[in-house]
């Protein structure tokens, strides 16, 4: 009982990082990065509005994508055995009936697939260099490697398109990526609103003159932030258990860990934003709009 006090403080950080939600401080890059101040001599001449907006873009269609491969003895025959995987998950896909309607009305043409490449294999064997023994690299085959894209409603068609290509063989997901039709309108929406709240905070800020002062220049930027960038991974460190076995020639196998990977959305300091907590995927349009003002008493040098 002598010691419980102290294991009691060694264990306190670790509470304190899991209540900080398992990233234990670690320093974030902000997705959203404010304007930085202005040098001395600008800031005598020119004031500066900025605000930010945020607007949320529900997705229209995701698109799947999946890498086929397979090997031979010659690029003919690894081309050939992967194009017949490729056409057994294409042919999987389509009668499962999850491809995103067209326009066309063909859900043929929700499936596209590409040629990647081509690369020979290589392997290790022992062989004779001079007198001497080696271990000699030698090219013992090609491996071909297609790609298959699929569009699909929603994300449970994209999960189903990935139990349904995943199960032939050859076959590995190798992304999901999200998109809108609306992007563009929801572009100008998020301009629109930037704008208002530029305005409405320049009113405020600007009031402290006794004459309103002129504007003389704006600046505006527009960005889509699509799902795939809005994922956090957390750093892995070793279970600190390890430290109690010695490092002796005992090989240490670990646990098998699950990837610490989650969706964290876009937490960015924002004027104008969404109300709602982030949590589904969501495309983000944000937009950037700033204000140039003419500083009282202080005009603009001439040219």
């Amino acid at each position: 009982m002598r010691h419980l006090p102290l294991a009691v403080l060694l264990f306190a950080p670790l509470l304190q990082a899991q209540a900080a939600g398992l990233r234990g401080g670690s320093h974030e890059v902000p997705t959203v990065q404010r304007l930085g101040p202005p040098d001395p001599a600008t800031a005598e001449r020119l004031i500066t509005v900025e605000a930010i907006a945020e607007v949320r873009v529900v997705p229209s269609r995701l698109r799947v994508v999946f890498a086929v491969d397979a090997e031979g003895a010659s690029v003919t025959a690894a081309s050939s055995t992967c194009r017949g995987r490729l056409t057994a998950a294409r042919s999987a896909l389509l009668a499962a009936g999850i491809a995103a309607p067209q326009a066309s009305g063909n859900p043929e043409d929700a499936l596209d697939t590409d040629f990647i490449a081509a690369v020979p294999i290589y392997t290790w064997s022992l062989g004779k260099q001079g007198d001497s023994n080696a271990v000699v690299e030698k090219k013992t085959g090609y491996r071909a490697q297609y790609n298959i894209h699929v569009e699909v409603k929603d994300e449970a068609g994209a999960l189903q398109a990935i139990e349904i290509a995943t199960s032939n063989e050859g076959v590995e997901l190798l992304a999901v990526d999200y998109w809108s039709e609306d992007l563009e309108a929801q572009q100008a929406a998020a301009r629109k609103k930037a704008m208002v709240s530029a305005r409405e905070k320049a009113e405020l800020l600007l009031s402290v003159f006794p004459t309103a002062p002129t504007p003389v220049n704006v600046h505006e930027e527009t960005k889509v932030i699509f799902p795939h960038q809005l994922y956090s991974t957390i750093p892995r460190t070793e279970e600190s258990a390890s430290s109690w076995y010695s490092r002796d020639e005992l090989p240490r196998v670990p646990a098998s860990r699950p990837m610490q990977t989650y969706y964290r959305g876009l937490f960015g300091t924002v004027d104008s934003g969404d109300p709602r907590m982030p949590g589904k995927r969501e495309i983000e349009v944000v937009s950037t709009v700033r204000l140039y003002y003419k500083a009282p008493e202080r005009p603009l040098p001439a040219k």
